[in-house]
């Protein structure tokens, strides 16, 4: 081998390895300025390969001395989730990582969380746009830009996101959970072990239907059968928002450069078909007057902003119903799989919010209309907000700095937080902290999200939800960016809750020689067996199937 092309081979990695080193020293000096505890990282969180990678590697990397362990303890995604609150007990309410990339500063305090999440909109800790970009894949979009342009778009959303959007998910949250029951009920005691792939199903038809106003029939995993022909419009979304990290890492024309590729030719056919799909949609709604024929959907709203009040783009308006589709589908679907987990684990949590909801449905059969009854179910909403304490599929909030550097207040220490600087507020720390949970705050524990009024009368009539005081509860963001489907989210697990748990009770599949107890364990460590991929979700909920069972009534 020549000497020539021995540096061609050697020349690149050893070029980065020497650029890697002097960002990452001159970063570290950057963050010495800062005043706050430092860790560094020698790869930075951003780096796409080390995400996909760093999983495999740590498991082998533990047993080598990386100084002091911060290495395999911070240095791969969905470390906040291993950690909980453990690293902001030891560093402080705020620590940074010093990286080859950008700075990154760790949050843990309520009144500085607000005081961030409240001067974006002034400009000074900003959503970073490079790290939203890849959601411009089929338009731009309320995640991707910011401004006047975010500003005109949220608009859009917030008025999308109505009482009568909800009504349609509630009416088809209820049929669909209805539907999903007796599927899983015809397992019998084997149980089902697809619990993932059932609740991902359920979001998605939910999805369609409170979107573009499509009804489909709930089918379980063993009830599909292989679509032949042009994929229908719901088959073409799930498989975008199955390989939806595939397609926004490559883009979509590198996507279909690669077709050829069995994966992604199919997610290429998915893409287009999904795109002329929502075309086609744009045209209908646009051609109904005033939307009539699909009433109170999402895309009417959106096609009547593009077209009536120019608002908005149709690019535009295909854009942000992706983004929808992206954010609401996998978040709401992990979220359901934890709670059924979770439930199979406390029989005591089944029985107290089957007391609610009994009372609450007294003897109904169909409540498909009876979007009324929502906010009479509150120990059902309590179960939400508590799985989403401990478990939301978003472990954190990424604001930073662009081009100007802002202080800071951190407890009692005022910080100049310098100029391109990422500033986390690290919600999963936040959910877990003793001083704002109190010792009891790594227990799922929905009956702390209840006070009791005092008074006469039946106690459900009594009870409502309280939000706890310090504000350290953003599962669904805060301020300017909060959330559109918030309200959207709650009304689907209600209605889905309300549509099982009133007449049956889930309990895990017993293994050879298990008692109860040691079933309900089992089912709680499966819960504990969690980690980020796209978002944070079980890896192995297969691992302990869950039975239905009817409820003997006293």
């Amino acid at each position: 081998m020549s000497v020539s092309l021995l540096w061609s081979i050697l020349l690149p990695p050893l070029l980065f390895f020497v650029l890697t080193i002097w960002n990452l020293a001159r970063n570290y000096r950057e963050a010495c300025k800062v005043g706050l505890p430092i860790i560094v990282v020698p790869i930075s969180p951003e780096n796409p390969i080390w995400m996909i990678l760093a999983r495999h590697f740590l498991p082998i990397l533990q047993y080598i001395p990386f100084g002091n362990g911060y290495f395999t303890r911070f240095c791969h995604i969905g470390w906040e989730f291993d950690e909980k609150a453990r690293a902001h007990l030891e560093l402080g309410d705020a620590f940074m990582f010093a990286t080859p990339g950008k700075n990154w500063i760790y949050l843990c305090n309520a009144d500085t969380a607000h005081d961030i999440i409240r001067r974006e909109r002034q400009g000074d800790f900003a959503r970073p746009g490079e790290l939203m970009a890849f959601l411009d894949v089929f338009g731009p979009n309320i995640s991707t830009v910011n401004g006047q342009n975010w500003q005109r778009q949220r608009k859009v959303s917030a008025a999308s996101f109505n009482e009568q959007s909800n009504v349609l998910v509630w009416n088809e949250s209820f049929r669909q959970g209805k539907q999903m029951l007796q599927y899983w009920l015809s397992a019998g005691s084997k149980g089902v072990s697809t619990l993932g792939y059932d609740t991902r199903t359920l979001t998605l038809d939910v999805l369609v239907h409170a979107a573009f106003g499509k009804s489909f029939d709930f089918r379980g995993s063993h009830e599909k059968a292989k679509s032949q022909g042009p994929l229908s419009y719901r088959d073409a979304l799930a498989i975008v928002l199955h390989d939806a990290l595939l397609m926004l890492a490559l883009g979509q024309g590198l996507v279909r450069r690669l077709a050829f590729i069995p994966r992604l030719g199919r997610l290429s056919e998915a893409a287009d078909q999904f795109k002329s799909y929502m075309t086609d949609m744009f045209n209908e709604s646009s051609q109904a007057e005033h939307g009539q024929k699909a009433r109170g959907n999402l895309i009417s709203s959106l096609v009547r902003a593009s077209t009536d009040e120019k608002l908005i783009t149709p690019e535009e308006v295909i854009g942000n119903v992706f983004v929808f589709s992206f954010a609401g589908h996998d978040t709401t679907a992990h979220s359901f799989a934890f709670t059924f987990m979770l439930l199979a684990g406390h029989l005591e949590v089944q029985d107290w919010i089957s007391e609610e909801i009994s009372y609450v449905v007294n003897g109904e059969q169909d409540l498909g209309n009876r979007y009324e009854l929502f906010p009479r179910l509150v120990r059902t909403l309590a179960v939400l907000l508590e799985t989403l304490r401990l478990y939301n599929p978003l472990l954190s909030i990424v604001k930073g700095t662009e081009t100007q550097a802002a202080r800071l207040t951190i407890g009692e220490q005022d910080v100049l937080v310098p100029a391109g600087t990422r500033v986390i507020v690290n919600i999963n720390a936040l959910h877990s902290l003793p001083r704002y949970w109190g010792e009891d705050g790594l227990e799922w524990k929905p009956s702390r999200w209840i006070q009791t009024k005092p008074g006469n009368g039946p106690v459900y009539d009594r009870e409502h939800i309280v939000m706890p005081e310090h504000g350290a509860y953003i599962p669904w963001g805060e301020g300017m960016r909060t959330c559109p489907g918030k309200k959207f989210s709650q009304v689907e697990h209600v209605a889905v809750m309300a549509s099982i748990f009133c007449e049956h009770y889930v309990v895990p599949v017993r293994q050879k020689g298990e008692d109860e107890v040691a079933a309900r364990t089992r089912a709680r460590n499966t819960v504990k067996d969690t980690g980020m991929r796209l978002l944070l979700q079980m890896f192995h909920p297969e691992k302990t199937p869950l039975e239905w069972k009817k409820r003997h009534k006293d």
